[in-house]
């Protein structure tokens, strides 16, 4: 080979070098910012929506958890891959030498379009011997978790320095739960309503285990609800698994409602104990359940059998099939 191509090959593979050298540190650099950790790739910001503003902050105004801004997210061709919300707490656990005299922590929280969250902090100006505890419980708790799971993630003590147990530093991490459980509610449009007193008419009804119902396979406990002296009706717990996307299976609970008169008056899907698919599909099975309203026990069996308006359950028909199962397998036990 002659000197001269072989040095134009040589500086060819410098140039190689050089260039996947740049790359990666130009990768490097751009992945350092918050927003494109959230998916572990760089994404623009897009369609910015102010949900709420942030209250003034000093050493002695009120604490706060808001929820503040939300975004479309987007990957480098243009996709929306998920959407991206801005979050903040203000504590009392000021950061000693940062010029900042109250506690302050922000966070974004991602979801992606197949219901995974995903949370990195921006800033954590809380006690020194907490920021530690306080990155590790974002990074091990949040990296791609299942919306419908957040309330299963456990207290953490944040102060994994000293070890101390005596006064577990949970404040702090226990906030972020709550924050990124709100961003969830904000989401699917979760409403913090209260179903029994819609069902029931009063927010003063009371709930009492009765002692006498023997639990089954499926139909776990009865509750009997009462207002002072006056019967308002009872309720059974229905528990069972299923399969609800993709061949994953996991389990609901149906409370079946009653009034005074034998015939049911509501359903409720407890959000902590309904483990398949949520957001518009749940509601779309919820819809479903009240085609039984009206009924008694033994008139629940006919209108399973009538198979109901299967428009009312497109897309979440797994877990409808669950449920009537669950109706059948109700009304078998209990009569």
């Amino acid at each position: 080979m002659k000197k001269q191509n072989l040095y134009l090959l040589i500086n060819f593979v410098i140039m190689i070098l050089i260039g996947l050298a740049f790359a990666m540190v130009n990768q490097s650099q751009t992945m350092t910012e918050p927003k494109d950790k959230l998916f572990d790739q760089k994404i623009t910001l897009e369609n910015e929506q102010k949900l709420s503003s942030i209250p003034y902050m000093s050493a002695n105004s009120v604490n706060f958890e808001i929820v503040d801004t939300k975004w479309t997210a987007k990957d480098q061709e243009g996709k929306t891959i998920g959407f991206v919300y801005h979050a903040v707490i203000k504590n009392d656990f000021a950061l000693s030498g940062s010029g900042i005299d109250y506690g302050f922590i922000e966070i974004l929280v991602g979801i992606t379009l197949d219901n995974k969250v995903h949370v990195e902090y921006i800033n954590i100006y809380q006690s020194q011997w907490a920021n530690v505890g306080i990155q590790k419980y974002i990074q091990d708790n949040y990296d791609g978790l299942n919306h419908l799971i957040i309330g299963t993630v456990p207290s953490f003590d944040a102060d994994i320095v000293s070890g101390a147990t005596d006064k577990p530093a949970t404040v702090s991490t226990d906030a972020i739960k709550a924050l990124v459980q709100s961003v969830v509610a904000i989401h699917y449009n979760i409403v913090d309503e209260d179903p029994y007193e819609e069902i029931f008419g009063t927010d003063a009804y009371e709930f009492n285990v009765d002692t006498t119902f023997t639990s089954t396979t499926h139909v776990t406990d009865k509750v009997l609800v009462t207002e002072g002296t006056n019967d308002l009706g009872y309720i059974y717990s229905v528990t069972g698994s299923g399969v609800y996307q993709d061949g994953s299976s996991d389990s609901i609970v149906i409370e079946i409602i009653f009034g005074t008169d034998d015939t049911i008056i509501g359903f409720v899907l407890p959000e902590d104990t309904y483990n398949h698919t949520g957001g518009s599909f749940k509601e779309k099975n919820q819809t479903y359940l009240e085609d039984y309203i009206g009924l008694s026990i033994s008139e629940i069996q006919a209108v399973v059998d009538a198979g109901g308006n299967q428009d009312v359950t497109s897309g979440a028909s797994n877990t409808r099939t669950l449920i009537d199962e669950l109706l059948e397998a109700f009304v078998s036990e209990v009569n």
